[in-house]
């Protein structure tokens, strides 16, 4: 890993960091997922590729752009599974006028890719997760609730190498022995310590658990 990978891995640990402790004060909110059409529907999508693309466009979002404690991200994106591909249709934000009083739905998608859409997502690889069954548990905080039934597409570089549909008891199996290969790897050890060195306050179970949600679309993607 070179020193500018490790310096951009060390500010997404606190800046996640920082997000957890933030969701924690707001009431653990629930998070507003992007949307993916796949198959002429359209489904929730429990995982956000766009956020790589926006590492390094601190000022992409707009200053007036309406945030909530249920969406950080600040905008939702649409995307579409496409044959093997996955695009980006529409990145849609509010933006809130302070003179009316108001606040209105624009797409910035053609802000970031002034080509225009849709994009082939080329620059992502990771793991889509989709729930499209019923909700079997709620929970308040980020995209923690359980469903009876998920839909996985393993990306690389844009293109799905893989398609997976699974109930949720499949589904949380298959992402633990996903999660027990990662834990056997470099980069895992690597996240553990830097996280230790950091937050010395963490216990062993607390730091796993962190690396656990933070790096699951990575992991599951592999």
């Amino acid at each position: 890993m070179t020193m500018e990978k490790a310096m951009n891995l060390a500010m997404r640990m606190l800046l996640a960091g920082l997000l957890l402790v933030l969701a924690a004060t707001a009431g653990a909110t629930a998070q507003v997922p992007d949307r993916i059409l796949v198959e002429g529907r359209e489904y929730a999508l429990n995982t956000n590729p766009l956020e790589s693309q926006l590492r390094d466009r601190r000022g992409f979002l707009p200053e007036n752009v309406s945030r909530s404690t249920a969406n950080w991200r600040g905008y939702v994106a649409h995307w579409a599974i496409d044959g093997d591909r996955l695009l980006l249709r529409k990145v849609e934000v509010r933006l809130y006028d302070a003179e009316n009083e108001s606040s209105s739905s624009v797409d910035l998608l053609t802000r970031l890719f002034p080509e225009g859409g849709p994009v082939a997502a080329t620059w992502y690889s990771g793991a889509l997760v989709i729930p499209d069954g019923r909700l079997v548990n709620y929970v308040h905080m980020g995209y923690g609730s359980t469903y009876a039934h998920y839909r996985v597409y393993r990306i690389a570089q844009g293109r799905v190498v893989e398609a997976l549909s699974m109930d949720a008891e499949q589904f949380h199996a298959w992402r633990e022995r996903k999660f027990q290969a990662f834990r056997q790897t470099a980069q895992y050890r690597e996240a553990v310590a830097h996280i230790r060195k950091e937050s010395r306050d963490m216990s062993a179970d607390d730091i796993d658990g962190f690396v656990r949600g933070f790096y699951a679309e990575q992991y599951m993607g592999q």
